[in-house]
């Protein structure tokens, strides 16, 4: 991350650094996951060279072009780049074909968010340091489209964690600049929350599985936070994920101050508190890493 970035320059950047990698490189195919700006630039970059690109947890939609933003732009002008799409379920592939993908260009690959908590868990032994809090909030917010909102957000939970105290609030901060300075400044010497710098992979997964509720604006930690039966309060107006919702564990809550309070307020009361029906936790097989790396074996040899 670089201080006040915009996404022209990061952009820029990328396609010349991409360009010349290829150049050196000479890659017989490109594979790229999700919905970030470094995905949409290599896509770019792989048609500009006529390279084969292939795009894995393709077809998620929210069908708003400004949210997520600009993830959503990303993921509907990576489409027509890519020579394969690999989707994490039936409705994405079916949100392929209404964009005019032929199905036999996409391949069901089940979550690869799953995936990589399945590779993790078993062995995951890296302690945040927090011990086991009774109750335990875990708080992620980045969203560029919220940078006006997330101090809304913030100001919601700062009000929870006042009236609240027993409960302890832990923020792994994100690395743009402006986040951590909204989150220091809102947040900050309230003595039941604990900011954090961005926490390796493997300790997030442990902390996430401590936490009795998460709050958040990312797809992935909801998708993540979904799969070990979490109750998740996205803190947007939609998301592209359906993961969570038909067990009734994830909630929109959108983005105002009482909104939050309210919403973190009342899923705290352990009466609110939903149980996922069944056991929440399961492992796919086979796995989305041996799908894709056999389609890929199969095209490229």
């Amino acid at each position: 991350m670089r201080p006040g970035q915009s996404l022209t320059r990061l952009t820029a950047r990328l396609l010349v650094k991409l360009e010349n990698h290829f150049n050196h490189h000479c890659p017989d195919l490109v594979l790229a996951h999700g919905d970030t700006t470094t995905c949409f630039a290599a896509a770019l970059s792989s048609f500009y060279k006529q390279i084969p690109f292939y795009h894995v947890e393709a077809g998620l939609r929210s069908h708003k072009l400004n949210s997520p933003y600009p993830e959503e732009f990303n993921r509907q002008s990576v489409t027509p780049m890519a020579r394969h799409h690999f989707a994490p379920t039936e409705l994405e592939k079916e949100n392929l074909i209404k964009d005019g993908i032929s199905p036999h260009l996409i391949t069901i690959t089940g979550s690869t968010v799953h995936d990589a908590i399945h590779l993790i868990k078993n062995r995951n032994k890296n302690e945040t340091g927090l011990g086991t809090q009774r109750s335990l909030v875990v708080v992620t917010l980045h969203r560029r489209e919220a940078n006006l909102s997330i101090t809304q957000t913030l100001a919601g939970i700062r009000a929870t964690a006042e009236s609240r105290p027993e409960v302890v609030f832990v923020c792994p901060m994100h690395p743009n600049p402006s986040v951590q300075k909204a989150f220091k400044e809102l947040l900050g010497n309230q003595k039941n929350i604990v900011l954090t710098n961005p926490l390796p992979y493997p300790e997030f997964i442990s902390l996430l599985m401590k936490a009795q509720l998460v709050v958040t604006d990312s797809g992935g930690v909801q998708e993540e936070a979904a799969y070990f039966g979490k109750n998740v309060l996205v803190a947007r107006g939609e998301t592209e994920r359906r993961d969570g919702f038909s067990s009734g564990l994830v909630k929109l809550i959108g983005v105002t101050a009482e909104s939050t309070q309210r919403f973190i307020t009342e899923t705290l009361d352990e009466s609110n508190l939903k149980k996922p029906d069944n056991q929440t936790i399961h492992d796919q097989s086979p796995s989305a890493s041996s799908i894709i790396a056999d389609v890929v074996e199969r095209n490229v040899g």
